[in-house]
């Protein structure tokens, strides 16, 4: 064979393998970018979300408050009504959009505990439903500790566990 010959053969299988190996490492790099993009967006909209739950939540919150035995007002048939209505103004508003599922369910289990009660003193459901859609909107927003009526009636221990925090905290 002619040398001229082996000398375009061995050149054809070097760009062959160079273009082989560029283009190899081209679909690598484009894979990263494309998982880097794919992170960002999974990101942002993460970031996003919160933002909305930490918009909405506080009114729901608020609403909630309404129902607890240290309100302003006591909860009576009417009120309990008219706290089921509100939730349901806020369920299909943006903030229902934003809620996690059992969040909502949760939600939509107190709307109906209030909407359903219709005499007497306000039934165990509704204080139930309340404690779940608490520990559900915190669990959201990752803010966790809610506490049981039992935990803050012993109040020293309370204390001594917040005074350990603090002081692991400033280590």
């Amino acid at each position: 064979m002619p040398l001229e010959l082996q000398t375009a053969l061995i050149a054809a299988g070097v760009a062959l393998l160079t273009a082989s190996l560029g283009g190899y490492f081209s679909l690598q790099q484009m894979r990263r970018e494309q998982g880097k993009w794919l992170t960002e967006l999974k990101t942002t909209y993460a970031v996003e979300l919160y933002k909305a739950r930490l918009a909405a939540y506080p009114h729901l919150q608020e609403m909630i408050g309404q129902l607890s035995s240290q309100a302003q007002e006591p909860l009576t048939l009417a009120h309990a009504h008219h706290i089921a209505q509100q939730v349901n103004q806020w369920i299909y508003s943006s903030g229902g959009l934003v809620a996690e599922t059992s969040t909502r369910a949760a939600i939509l289990g107190l709307r109906d505990a209030c909407a359903t009660w219709n005499e007497g003193s306000p039934p165990q459901e509704i204080l139930e439903w309340r404690n779940a859609a608490l520990f559900l909107l915190r669990r959201d927003l990752d803010v966790f500790g809610l506490e049981s009526p039992d935990a803050l009636k012993d109040r020293t221990s309370l204390l001594a566990k917040i005074q350990t925090e603090i002081s692991e905290i400033a280590r």
